[in-house]
Formats: C-alpha cells, sequence, structure tokens
C-alpha cells in the first residue's frame, strides 16, 4: 500500500505541468487544449509503472524534467498572455488554484512520509539480505541468484561479518536506494533497485577506507 501511494503520488508531481495546462484551457473555454486531459493520464501510469523498473527510471525522470516540463512551460505561458480575465491567480480560477495546490501539497507530503516509511523498510530488507548472505553455504550462488550485478560483491562473501556488525543508514528514492554500511575501517555502499512491488540487490559501486 506505501508503495502504490508513493508512486502514485510521484507520478502526479511528475505530471502536474500537463493538468496545470488542462486546467487552463477550462478557464478559458479553449477546447483546444483540452487534448491534456488524456495526455497527462496516459503519462501519469507510464510514470507509475516504470518506477517498479528501478535504475532505468532516471531516462523518463530525464525526458519529464528536460523535456515534458519546458514544453508545458512555454505552453502554459502562451496561454496565460492570451488571457482576457486577469482577475485569475496565475491565470487559474480561484478554486481550481486550491484545488491543484492541495492536490500538489497532499502529494508532496504523502511522497515524503512514504519515502521515510519506505527508507525503514529497504534498511530491513537489506538486513535480511545480509543474514541470507551469512548463513549461505553457498554465498557466491546465492549473489548470483538475489542480485544484479553480483561481480561487483566478490568481496562480501568474505567481509559479511564485519558488514554485518557495521552501521547501517539509508538513502531512498522511489525508484532507488544507497544503503551505507560503516565499519571500523572502511565503508561500502549497497545500490537497492525497485524489483515489482519490492527491492532487489544490485551491487556495491562505491567503497572508501578510513
Amino acid at each position: 500500500m506505501i508503495t502504490v501511494i508513493m508512486d502514485n503520488s510521484l507520478a502526479f508531481i511528475l505530471s502536474f505541468p500537463l493538468i496545470l495546462i488542462y486546467f487552463k484551457s477550462l478557464s478559458q473555454e479553449n477546447s483546444a487544449w483540452r487534448w491534456t486531459l488524456p495526455l497527462w493520464f496516459l503519462n501519469h501510469n507510464m510514470i507509475r509503472y516504470l518506477v517498479s523498473f528501478g535504475d532505468d527510471f532516471w531516462v523518463v525522470l530525464m525526458w519529464q524534467i528536460l523535456f515534458v516540463w519546458p514544453l508545458c512551460i512555454g505552453i502554459y505561458y502562451f496561454l496565460y498572455k492570451k488571457e482576457d480575465k486577469w482577475g485569475f491567480y496565475i491565470g487559474l480560477k480561484k478554486k481550481n488554484v486550491i484545488l491543484l495546490g492541495s492536490l500538489l501539497v497532499l502529494c508532496i507530503g504523502s511522497l515524503g512520509i512514504n519515502m521515510y516509511d519506505t527508507n525503514k523498510k529497504v534498511i530491513a530488507f537489506h538486513e535480511h539480505v545480509m543474514k541470507e548472505l551469512q548463513d549461505s553455504s553457498d554465498r557466491p550462488q546465492y549473489l548470483i541468484q538475489n542480485s544484479v550485478t553480483p561481480s561487483t560483491l566478490l568481496s562480501l562473501s568474505d567481509q559479511i561479518n564485519e558488514v554485518r556488525n557495521g552501521k547501517v543508514r539509508a538513502v531512498t528514492f522511489p525508484w532507488k536506494s544507497k544503503v551505507i554500511v560503516v565499519m571500523d575501517n572502511e565503508q561500502k555502499e549497497f545500490t537497492y533497485v525497485r524489483f515489482n512491488e519490492g527491492w532487489k540487490l544490485d551491487g556495491i559501486y562505491r567503497e572508501s577506507g578510513f
């Protein structure tokens, strides 16, 4: 349930410029831009679906930020400059500003709260994976079956006891998480990626000594 709310909140935030154009067309009674509503729905569901693809989601994120957002801002500015009724709030009716503003604040708040909860779940999942690895009779095979890039985890089998005793913290996004383990003489950064509704160990891409 937390994952569903988090994904929908992220999708709404990233698709927000499209729904803004739709409401702008309503305020002008201009049907030429009503197509943005089905486009918003399609974009929203695409984001919600692709966020579970884990590390590949950055492609979708860049598409939204570098193409969809600038294009929508340009269209909105074009419509705003044609506005005859300057009494509107940022070119929208007051009730629409309240509605969209409330939804945006709700989604941002939900995203933040659910990312915090997901962060704790990722840490718990990391500790579960490390325990299973420690208890496994064939650690290399376990890593091959339960990680995306097992070649980055070759040294983990010999250090699993130190890793399990290290201090753990995490930084989690809806599509990716960094779990940082601080040991006595070094630090390892584990990457976990979304795998459907859950998470999967990707690999270790950063290590540093003290």
